[in-house]
């Protein structure tokens, strides 16, 4: 049983983990998507070799890869090779070559065929090192030996002096071109020349080769001075009707800006750890500032402000960047959360909005410093505003502030960014009418979101207070005595808190609700039996249950009817878990303390848990004792006070609550100048005689002028009665009020509240 106990305690406390961690998941996901959206350049349709629709620059810093891989190879082609020393041997193996194949040619003269067709040319060249075509075949055939020996030696003797000097590897070509034309210079046939250059060209060697390794570690150095061409942010990569390259090109897709480019990972990746840094360093600071860790609903309300928020920058930043209401989030927080709060999530939002700025100039811009600047100064502006009133009207102050403050922070940017004071005058328009809209839009949405959350902003408090709401109403004419004890009770509780440093306003309403439980069974409440006690018939234990349940059952009522959690926390809270001791008592006369179980006469709790719901149990508990308190002179107050609070201090019913012991010091100097004004001392009223009333003489004598009208008997005089100075109406206000029968002690009839 007990291991069930644990498993279910778990789940209850995993549930609203698991909720708050997906709200925070959706509103992550819903956030970086609107940012990519927002700093996702535009995209064109343009290919390569055709004009280019608009000037389109760089949104950011990107290399010019094309252009500088061929800057690289032109310095590459530039570097000389370097060579190995020189081979002698080449030489010789040369010459043997060569002497060998003009040795196949001259043998083909032995037994000349004639005419060749072509087929059997073909055949012949099969078999030769060098393919002869028609004409030199006849011209070898047709040349004189002597002429032909001549030929062959000048080429070898020109092939050895040429390699007997240098030749490097690449320049073959060139000394073929050289030796060829030497030997048709010397007067050869041009067929025999052609013969012997094909010969020379198939056996000539460098005998200075090409070292690669050191040649390529040349051509890398070259490549590697050559320095990256880059296009900074903000500059043209292409002019409207310029053809696009292939390097402007490759530009645009690296940067996303062509449309069947796909996603920007890079700047995805940047928006997502960004927006986690942000809500990371979010989730930290309410751990550390907030008075208690935010449950899922106001996590959803955090988010939901904070998606909106973004939203509505993003559209606004399609029309005109400095527009965008980035301070709703902040007065949206201030007025239904927590000012401390509101101050971070400003900040905050306003680094995401600045995000969305047009990425077509790039980001990080003097715009996106604006902006920032802008949500920085706004927040002291705001809270100092909203400490001073929280009304509507306030709101629409303080975003005429913000504008104002928005306008001097976008001029004096502009100031030091820019010398056309008329670009920077529009734009610090345009940041003006920022706060403006801000604050018409905290107006609109203010009430959607406290009536979907059921916040008790202070407007709601103040709409709650209202007289005429129903369950005011109904206390008011089904228990008159609880109403008009909760009157009091407010006004202790509002005095209370308000020494303390905490929320008065919600005390006061607190206090007016705090009973409502009791219009269950409005008659076994002392405030509004006339007589006749229902107690004296019921059994105690019957009665205890009856007392205990109307924190319960108004808490219900309360909900019913949508009132906001702080007030319903109010109403739980009022008696904590404290002992109705008159009735505990009475079972105890009745049945002995061994068979009275003192938790069956305690209230269900749980004990107050905010400065507030402390505050009217202590103004509860005082107001009902001192009611029954025989001869109130200041001092009997003070005294009953301080000992009332240290009972409940005693009992541990503070434990939870956030007082200090100076702050109940401070509670209880407040209820003593309440009680104090309550019961005022009063003037007794003598006894007089009053004199006969006199007739106006005026009239007498107007009468008697008339002759016919008969004279009036004269007046009766009255019997002189002895009548309180003031009007009877005033007199009755003023009368002091006999004290209540007493029918347990001071502490017992506060215990009970009744």
């Amino acid at each position: 049983m007990k291991k069930s106990k644990n498993l279910s305690s778990g789940a209850a406390r995993l549930g609203p983990v698991l909720k708050s961690a997906l709200i925070l998941i959706a509103t992550y996901l819903l956030l970086v998507v609107m940012l990519l959206l927002g700093a996702t350049p535009e995209q064109h349709d343009i290919q390569v070799g055709s004009p280019a629709p608009m000037d389109i620059l760089a949104t950011k810093d990107v290399n010019d890869v094309v252009t500088t891989e061929e800057h690289r190879e032109a310095a590459a082609a530039q570097v000389e090779p370097s060579y190995k020393s020189i081979d002698f041997s080449v030489v010789g193996s040369v010459s043997s070559n060569m002497e060998a194949m003009f040795n196949q040619l001259t043998a083909l003269r032995v037994d000349p065929q004639g005419d060749l067709s072509d087929e059997d040319l073909e055949a012949l060249n099969n078999q030769l090192p060098v393919s002869l075509d028609r004409e030199e075949y006849g011209a070898l055939i047709a040349c004189d030996e002597d002429s032909l020996n001549h030929l062959v030696n000048d080429a070898i003797i020109s092939v050895r002096d040429t390699l007997n000097s240098t030749l490097l590897e690449g320049t073959e070509g060139a000394a073929v071109n050289r030796l060829s034309r030497s030997l048709a210079a010397a007067g050869y046939p041009l067929p025999l020349v052609s013969m012997a250059t094909d010969v020379i060209s198939a056996c000539i060697q460098p005998n200075m080769l090409i070292d690669e390794e050191i040649t390529e570690a040349n051509r890398q150095k070259a490549r590697d001075a050559v320095e990256m061409e880059t296009c900074v942010k903000g500059e043209v990569i292409v002019r409207r009707g310029e053809i696009v390259t292939l390097a402007q090109y490759t530009m645009l897709s690296s940067l996303g800006l062509l449309k069947e480019d796909n996603l920007d990972v890079p700047l995805l990746a940047g928006i997502a750890l960004i927006v986690l840094l942000v809500m990371g360093c979010a989730f930290l600071y309410l751990h550390r500032y907030a008075a208690r860790r935010p449950n899922a609903t106001q996590m959803l309300l955090l988010c939901l402000i904070a998606v909106v928020v973004t939203g509505l920058c993003l559209a606004f930043s399609r029309f005109n960047a400095y527009m965008m209401p980035i301070s709703l989030g902040l007065m949206l927080v201030a007025l239904l959360y927590n000012q401390r709060i509101a101050l971070y999530f400003n900040i905050a939002l306003g680094f995401l909005a600045s995000l969305l700025m047009d990425a077509g100039g790039g980001l990080f811009t003097v715009t996106m410093f604006s902006v920032l600047l802008m949500s920085m100064v706004a927040g002291p502006i705001v809270l100092a505003v909203f400490n001073r009133s929280m009304h509507r009207t306030t709101t629409l102050l303080a975003g005429v502030l913000v504008g104002i403050a928005n306008f001097v922070c976008t001029f004096s940017v502009g100031l030091i960014n820019s010398a056309e004071i008329g670009t920077v005058a529009t734009n610090a328009l345009w940041a003006m009418s920022s706060g403006i809209i801000s604050a018409i839009l905290c107006i609109g949405l203010q009430p959607l979101l406290e009536s979907l959350f059921n916040l008790a902003t202070n407007a709601k408090l103040i709409e709650l207070s209202n007289p005429n709401q129903p369950l005011l109403r109904r206390l008011l004419l089904e228990a008159p005595g609880t109403y008009h004890h909760s009157i009091i009770v407010a006004n202790l509780a509002e005095a209370a808190t308000s020494a303390v440093g905490g929320n008065a306003l919600l005390a006061r309403v607190g206090a007016y609700y705090h009973d409502v439980g009791k219009l269950k069974r409005p008659v076994y409440f002392k405030e509004n039996q006339l007589g006749d006690n229902p107690h004296d018939r019921t059994d105690p234990r019957v009665s205890a249950a009856i007392l205990t349940a109307h924190p319960r059952d108004g808490a219900a009522m309360a909900q019913k009817a949508r009132i906001p959690e702080p007030v319903l926390d109010i109403i739980r809270q009022h008696h904590g878990d404290g002992v109705v001791l008159w009735f505990y008592d009475k079972a105890e006369k009745l049945y002995g303390a061994e068979n009275v179980d003192i938790n069956a006469f305690r209230y269900e709790g749980p004990r107050p848990r905010s400065k507030e719901a402390a505050a009217v149990m202590l103004a509860d508990t005082i107001e009902a004792a001192a009611r029954s308190l025989p001869d109130p002179t200041p001092e009997k107050i003070d005294a009953l006070i301080h000992k009332l609070v240290r009972s409940k201090l005693n009992d541990g019913q503070l434990d939870e609550s956030e007082l200090t012991f100076s702050d109940l010091e401070k509670i209880c100097s407040a209820f003593s100048t309440v009680l104090t004004g309550v019961f005022h001392e009063r003037i007794e009223y003598p006894d007089v005689k009053l004199p006969p009333r006199i007739e106006n003489h005026a009239e007498a004598a107007s009468e008697a002028s008339t002759p016919e009208v008969a004279k009036p008997a004269p007046p009766i005089e009255p019997v002189p009665q002895a009548v309180p100075a003031a009007a009877p109406e005033k007199a009755a206000e003023d009368a002091p009020e006999a004290p209540a029968a007493v029918e347990a002690p001071a502490e017992e009839a506060a215990s009970d509240g009744d």
